[in-house]
């Protein structure tokens, strides 16, 4: 089993554990991406839909693609509340994109484990011209404060 899929097997845990992403940070996203309500998302690895969750709520149109069948039942029932978004199990890599191109590519502290042969180029392939791909990571910092 690869790192990466350690999550799969405590899903529940991961969710309760996992920090949120500041609202400023989707704030940018719509700001530098010139998204719109409605605009086409694609959330790479989503786990249990930690930066999912606030994207739909902006009213964009997310389809989020996680390779763990128990992480995307998390955050399929984190997403119960928006019918304008959908999880597929799978991996990115392996993954049958629709024929509409999407407005952003986004991937929230994963997209290091997507195989480099293929994430860029497939990223590029799957979006629309002039369309955004965002991905950011987190770095843990033991102590310090709260506002640290």
């Amino acid at each position: 089993m690869q790192l990466n899929e350690t999550f799969e097997t405590v899903a529940e845990l991961y969710d309760r554990a996992r920090p949120r992403y500041p609202a400023a940070l989707f704030a940018d996203l719509h700001a530098l991406a010139g998204l719109t309500n409605g605009s086409r998302v694609l959330e790479i690895a989503p786990g249990t839909g930690v930066a999912t969750v606030p994207l739909a709520a902006r009213g964009y149109a997310v389809t989020a693609v996680e390779m763990g069948a128990n992480l995307a039942a998390v955050a399929r029932r984190n997403l119960a509340a928006f019918a304008n978004a959908s999880v597929e199990v799978s991996r990115f890599e392996y993954w049958q994109p629709p024929a509409d191109p999407f407005d952003m590519v986004c991937c929230a502290t994963a997209f290091s484990w997507l195989d480099p042969a293929v994430r860029l180029e497939k990223c590029a392939r799957i979006l629309r011209a002039g369309g955004f791909l965002a991905t950011w990571d987190t770095h843990h910092v033991a102590g310090g404060t709260g506002e640290f």
